[in-house]
């Protein structure tokens, strides 16, 4: 089941959100599990812990071009190009090494902060909160719940013909001949849930969901096109179940000849 956030990166989170909102009209919203700092509807910084596995602890700064190139070419190992908003001239802080200026990080977010906040919310000395409201709660997983779930639903796929997984960061896809017959998602975007995705027939993964909320998922993206989740973080699961269901999924794109 998810749970409330304990990591290394949470002392550098709340030293982070408070520089944000800081600044007057600063506010934090969670966008994929991560949060973000706004200042009236427009972002200007995210913080980012092992962002898809990426292994960095730090920030993408809302700056121009210009800055972001001169930045990363003067200091590389303190600062990167982050992505999605890199071509955008965001970029990036790791503050993950013992020589991290906290000031300069400060100048940084509060540019970031100016260039993108109204006027008239500068000029106003009610838009800067008394104290920082509450963090948003951020979800994660237990470790060893989600290493033995990924091991005894690797056994399951990977006894099926061909069958072969492709890990990322926490996550799983398992394939045949290139072709996606199932997902294992561990806390994906911070949503505290440990779930294997399969294929099903059309509208099933809505009834599945609405009938039992506990046991079933829908899964970001993919819910759309026909995927369903099962959770593998509940106290009783259905081996047998979900070891059928991945076979359905698997027959549904599998090649003839591999179904006997």
């Amino acid at each position: 089941m998810g749970k409330k956030a304990t990591t290394p990166g949470d002392a550098v989170y709340h030293r982070v959100r408070e520089i944000c909102l800081g600044f007057p009209g600063g506010e934090e919203k969670l966008s994929h599990g991560a949060p973000w700092f706004h200042a009236r509807g427009k972002m200007f910084l995210a913080f980012v812990d092992d962002h898809h596995g990426d292994g960095r602890l730090g920030v993408w700064c809302k700056a121009t071009l210009e800055e972001q190139r001169a930045l990363v070419a003067a200091s590389p190992e303190r600062f990167f190009v982050p992505p999605y908003v890199g071509v955008k001239g965001w970029v990036g802080v790791r503050l993950d090494r013992p020589d991290t200026d906290w000031v300069e990080l400060a100048i940084l977010a509060e540019n970031g902060w100016g260039s993108v906040v109204p006027a008239s919310v500068v000029r106003s000395a009610a838009a800067r909160p008394a104290r920082p409201p509450p963090p948003p709660v951020r979800l994660t997983t237990d470790p060893e719940v989600a290493r033995a779930a990924l091991a005894r639903f690797s056994t399951i796929c990977l006894a099926l013909p061909e069958a072969t997984l492709e890990r990322q960061a926490s996550h799983g896809t398992f394939r045949v001949r290139k072709k996606v017959f199932a997902y294992f998602l561990d806390n994906q975007h911070g949503d505290g849930v440990i779930a294997a995705c399969v294929k099903v027939n059309k509208g099933e993964n809505d009834r599945l969901v609405r009938s039992e909320p506990k046991r079933f998922v829908m899964p970001q993206y993919i819910g759309a096109r026909g995927w369903v989740g099962v959770r593998l973080d509940v106290r009783k699961v259905d081996w047998k179940d979900v070891a059928a269901r991945v076979q359905a999924s698997y027959r549904a794109v599998a090649p003839k000849r591999l179904l006997g």
